[in-house]
């Protein structure tokens, strides 16, 4: 550790402080405030000065931005045309392009093909050879006409919460997992019951 003694200088008023930032504006309100008392209004003598330049230049300032913004929005529009006419020449170029190297490649093995080869491929390829199926008539006794409720057969037992059974319909088609079916809700609920035979 340095045992050395630290000495700080002395804080006081030097000449330098009493105009620093904050004294500024103090003399400035001051002067503003002996101003206003003898009935001279610096600020309005500066807002009438500077409404004086708006007026000069003001003018001169809104021409020269709205050339440039005239010039930026005809220069935006014609970049979109450009670009709008570039991509669409290119596809056409791109499409007939390939129409030309199919009508190369049809013109170059012409001689090596035989006519009736020709003729063949020109007729399955113009017209349709598949004809539509007609659908066929459904019957009345065809499962999937039957109504979901109707093909349902007994109630099955899902489980039991708090002494209360719980029971849901099944189908022919539906497992029930518990194995235990019943010919009505009622039953299935109340398995002492007995139906009357």
């Amino acid at each position: 550790m340095d045992n050395t003694p630290r000495f700080s200088s002395p804080v006081g008023p030097s000449p330098e402080s009493m105009f620093s930032n904050k004294n500024y504006i103090i003399i400035v309100l001051l002067i503003l405030l002996i101003l206003s008392f003898l009935g001279i209004n610096m600020l309005t003598i500066i807002g009438n000065l500077i409404q004086t330049l708006v007026n000069i230049f003001g003018p001169l300032i809104t021409q020269v931005l709205s050339v440039f913004g005239y010039t930026a929005g005809t220069l935006i529009d014609k970049s979109a045309d450009i670009v709008t006419d570039t991509a669409k020449t290119g596809i056409d170029i791109a499409g007939g392009t390939v129409s030309s190297i199919g009508d190369l490649l049809k013109d170059a093995s012409r001689p090596h093909v035989d006519e009736r080869a020709k003729q063949q491929l020109d007729q399955s390829i113009n017209v349709s050879s598949q004809t539509p199926k007609q659908p066929a008539p459904d019957t009345a006794t065809n499962p999937i006409q039957k109504p979901i409720a109707s093909g349902k057969t007994g109630w099955c037992l899902v489980g039991e919460y708090e002494g209360r059974r719980g029971c849901i319909e099944v189908g022919e088609a539906d497992k029930c997992l518990s194995g235990q079916v019943f010919p009505n809700q009622k039953m299935c609920l109340n398995p002492t019951l007995t139906p009357n035979v």
